[in-house]
C-alpha cells in the first residue's frame, strides 16, 4: 500500500523532530539543550498537604530528556503543537461569547457543531504548560499566554468560559440527552490551573477560579438526589480540579465542591472494597478517582484513600491486558475475562493516561516498585506507539488479531485522547525521579538528566535499553549532602543483574519488583552501571491460560501479519466518516480473512520463540517456532502500517498467569 505518512508534513517554529520510528535504536540529537534555564518555580500552595507523603516529585523543570527515542517523541509532539493556530483553536469560544471571528474552523470534536466543542483548548494549555516547564521553550509559553488572555476575553460576568451555550447545562438539569458539558469544562478550567502551577500565569488562575464560582453556583441549585443523578453525565476529573484550586487558594468553597463531585454509584462499591465496575464506562470514572486521590492528600479523609487503591489494586489485577491498558468498547467488563474481550475498540489511550497519573500519586504515599512496573508497562506498551511519526494519536489500541493502528487527523479529530496525548508526551520526564529527604529514587530508565539544585547533584542517566541491557548513571555534580540513589530493579530481570560502581562490580543482591539502595561519598565522575538482564517471558490470559502473550523485557510483543487490505482511509480516519459522533472505530468484516484461525493454533513441545537478525524498523524481532504457524514477533509499539496480534494460543513453554503486578 502507498506509505500513508508521507503526505503529512507540518509546519513548525520548532526544530523538526522527523520521521524517527518509536523506539528506535538511535534517534537524531535534539537541539535542545540537557538543562534548559529553570522556569519559574511552582508556585506554594495555600494548603499543604494533610497527609505525610513518604515522595515528592521534581518539578519539570528539574529534569531534562537527553537525546534518544523519548526525547524524539516529545519534538515530534512540541511540532504539532506549534502547528495549532491560536485563532483556530479559540474560534467557538468567541462566536459563543458573541465576538466576531473569521478563523477556520477546526473539524472532529472541536466542530462547531460538536457537543465537546471547546475541550481540546483544555488540554492544549495543559500541554504547553508541561512542555515550557520541561524544556524551558519560551514561545510556547509566550503562544499559551496569548491563548490565555484570548479566553479570558471570552469568558462572562459571571465566569462561566466555554465554546457551547450554558444552554446545555439546562437540558443536564432536565435529564435530557447531552454530551458531557462538565466532562469539557473540567478540561478547560485544568488547562488554567496547570498554566498557573507550570506557568505562573497569574490571569490563568484568575480564569480557573471564577469557572469555578460559576460551577458551584450551578451545583449548589439541586437536591443530593437530583445531583447525583445528574453526575451519571459524564463530568472528567471536577472533583480534582476543585481540590487543586482548594490546595493553591485555600478557600474551602473550592474543597467542599469537590466533595460536591463526588459519585456515589462509582465511590461507595469502592470503599467497601468491592469490584461492582462491570458495565460502568471505563475512562469516565479513572478521573474521579484521581479527584479522590488528591482529596486524600488535602485533607486526610482515609475513606478517599480507600477508594483510590481499591480501585488501582482491582483494575490492574483483574480488568487489564497484557500491555496495561483497560477497557473493551469503552466499558469495565467482567472481571478477568481477557481471552473472551480482544476486541476492536480495546485499551483507550486516555485510560492509559489517566491510570499512569494515578499510580503516580500512590507512589508518593507508600513507595512501591510494583506500582513502577505497572507505570513503566503502560508506558512503553501503549504510550509509546500511540503517537505516530508526525504527532497523530490513536484512541484505541485494538487487540483483536488482526487489526492494526489508527490514527487522528491533523485538524479532524480531536478526541479526548488527542487532548491526553497532547499532554503526555510534553511530561514524559515528570515520573523518572522522585525524592524524600535523602535519596534519590530511580523509577525509569529514559536518558535524561536530574538537576536537584538544592543538593547540587546533577545525575546523568543514558542507556539505549530495551536494545542494550546497560543503564549507566553518572555523577556530573556532585551532593552537597550525602544522598542514597534507590534504583527499581524490574519485575521483568531475573538473576544476573550487575552493578558496578567505576569499574567495580560490588556484590549487592538484588530482587525483581524492588529498589536496590546504594550509599556512599559521591564525588564528580562517579559512573554506575547496572545490566539488567533482557530475557523471554509469557504472561497468560486469566480466563483462558492457552491464550498468551509474549514480552522481552518490558516490551510486549505482537506478531505481524501483513498490510493486507490496508489503506490510507483505514489508518487514518476522517472522523465524519466512522461512527456516532466520530468514534475512531473500524469496520471489521464478519471474518476478517480468518485471522483467528492463523493464529490462535496450537504449537508443539520444544523452542517456542528466538531471536532473529533485526532490521532498520524492527531491530527487536523474534520467530515462533514448532509445527503450528510460524510468526515473527516485534514490540507492539514498533508497528505501524501494518496488522498485528499481541495475543497467540499455546506458545508452548511454561507461563505465569498474566496483568500488571501490584502489591
Amino acid at each position: 500500500m502507498a506509505n500513508p505518512l508521507s503526505r503529512r508534513q507540518f509546519l513548525s517554529t520548532a526544530t523538526a523532530a522527523g520521521a524517527a520510528t518509536l523506539l528506535p535504536a538511535s534517534s537524531a540529537a535534539s537541539p535542545t539543550p540537557a538543562v534548559a534555564p529553570t522556569p519559574a518555580t511552582t508556585p506554594a500552595p495555600a494548603i499543604p498537604s494533610a497527609v505525610a507523603l513518604q515522595l515528592q516529585p521534581f518539578p519539570l523543570s528539574a529534569v531534562r530528556l537527553l537525546p534518544g527515542p523519548w526525547k524524539t517523541m516529545q519534538e515530534i509532539n512540541r511540532s504539532w503543537l506549534y502547528s495549532l493556530p491560536n485563532d483556530r483553536l479559540v474560534h467557538t469560544f468567541r462566536l459563543n461569547a458573541g465576538l466576531p471571528s473569521d478563523a477556520e474552523p477546526l473539524g472532529g470534536w472541536e466542530a462547531p457543531t460538536g457537543e465537546l466543542r471547546g475541550h481540546y483548548i483544555g488540554h492544549y494549555l495543559s500541554a504547553c504548560a508541561m512542555l515550557y516547564a520541561s524544556t524551558g521553550d519560551q514561545p510556547i509559553l509566550a503562544k499559551a499566554n496569548e491563548l490565555v488572555s484570548m479566553l479570558a476575553a471570552c469568558q462572562r460576568a459571571d465566569g462561566y468560559l466555554s465554546a457551547y451555550p450554558d444552554s446545555f447545562y439546562d437540558r443536564l438539569r432536565q435529564h435530557k440527552e447531552v454530551w458531557a458539558p462538565f466532562y469539557t469544562y473540567h478540561k478547560i478550567l485544568a488547562g488554567m490551573i496547570d498554566m498557573y502551577q507550570h506557568a505562573g500565569s497569574a490571569l490563568a488562575l484568575q480564569v480557573a477560579t471564577r469557572m469555578a464560582d460559576w460551577a458551584d453556583q450551578y451545583a449548589r441549585s439541586f437536591t443530593p438526589d437530583d445531583w447525583q443523578t445528574v453526575l451519571l453525565t459524564e463530568q472528567g476529573g471536577m472533583n480534582e480540579a476543585s481540590f487543586n484550586l482548594y490546595a493553591i487558594t485555600g478557600n474551602t468553597k473550592y474543597r467542599d465542591l469537590a466533595y460536591r463531585f463526588e459519585h456515589h454509584k462509582i465511590f461507595d462499591p469502592l470503599a467497601a472494597n468491592q469490584d461492582a465496575l462491570a458495565g460502568n464506562h471505563t475512562n469516565t470514572n479513572i478521573p474521579k478517582i484521581i479527584g479522590a486521590v488528591r482529596g486524600y492528600e488535602l485533607t486526610g479523609d482515609d475513606r478517599y484513600r480507600q477508594i483510590a487503591w481499591n480501585f488501582h489494586r482491582i483494575v490492574t489485577q483483574h480488568h487489564s491486558y497484557a500491555p496495561g491498558g483497560t477497557s473493551y468498547d469503552e466499558f469495565f467488563q467482567t472481571p478477568d475475562a481477557t481471552a473472551a474481550h480482544l476486541g476492536r475498540a480495546d485499551q483507550e489511550c486516555c485510560c492509559s493516561y489517566n491510570m499512569m497519573k494515578l499510580t503516580r500519586h500512590l507512589f508518593q504515599q507508600q513507595p512501591n516498585a510494583a506500582l513502577f512496573d505497572y507505570y513503566e508497562r503502560l508506558l512503553f506498551n501503549v504510550r509509546a506507539g500511540t503517537q505516530d511519526r508526525n504527532g497523530m494519536f490513536m484512541y484505541y489500541v485494538p487487540l483483536q488479531p488482526g487489526l492494526y493502528k489508527m490514527f487522528g487527523t491533523p485538524t479532524d479529530s480531536f478526541w479526548c485522547c488527542t487532548g491526553t496525548g497532547s499532554e503526555e508526551y510534553t511530561k514524559l520526564n515528570d515520573s523518572i525521579y522522585f525524592h524524600d529527604d535523602s535519596s534519590v529514587w530511580v523509577n525509569l530508565f529514559l536518558p535524561s538528566v536530574l538537576n536537584w539544585q538544592q543538593r547540587g547533584l546533577r545525575l546523568r542517566l543514558t542507556t539505549r535499553l530495551p536494545h542494550e541491557e546497560r543503564v549507566t548513571l553518572t555523577i556530573d555534580s556532585a551532593p552537597s549532602t550525602p544522598t542514597t540513589l534507590r534504583i527499581r530493579i524490574p519485575a521483568w530481570t531475573t538473576s544476573g543483574v550487575r552493578i558496578a560502581i567505576n569499574g567495580t562490580a560490588q556484590t549487592i543482591p538484588t530482587t525483581p519488583s524492588t529498589y536496590v539502595s546504594l550509599q556512599q561519598a559521591w564525588k564528580a565522575g562517579d559512573v554506575i552501571t547496572l545490566d539488567l538482564p533482557l530475557t523471554l517471558r509469557v504472561e497468560t490470559t486469566p480466563d483462558d491460560p492457552q491464550v498468551q502473550a509474549a514480552f522481552y523485557g518490558p516490551l510486549v510483543l505482537a506478531a505481524r501479519l501483513g498490510s493486507e487490505g490496508l489503506t490510507n482511509s483505514m489508518i487514518y480516519l476522517d472522523n465524519a466518516a466512522h461512527g456516532d459522533r466520530g468514534y475512531p472505530m473500524p469496520t471489521v468484516e464478519p471474518n476478517p480473512r480468518d485471522w483467528q484461525g492463523k493464529l490462535l493454533a496450537p504449537q508443539d513441545d520444544g523452542p517456542w520463540l528466538t531471536r532473529i537478525d533485526g532490521s532498520t524498523q524492527y531491530p527487536l524481532q523474534f520467530q515462533t517456532k514448532g509445527s503450528g504457524p510460524t510468526h515473527t514477533l516485534v514490540p507492539l509499539a514498533h508497528i505501524y502500517d501494518e496488522r498485528y496480534s499481541v495475543y497467540l494460543r499455546n506458545l508452548g513453554i511454561p507461563a505465569s498467569p498474566g496483568g500488571p503486578a501490584h502489591t
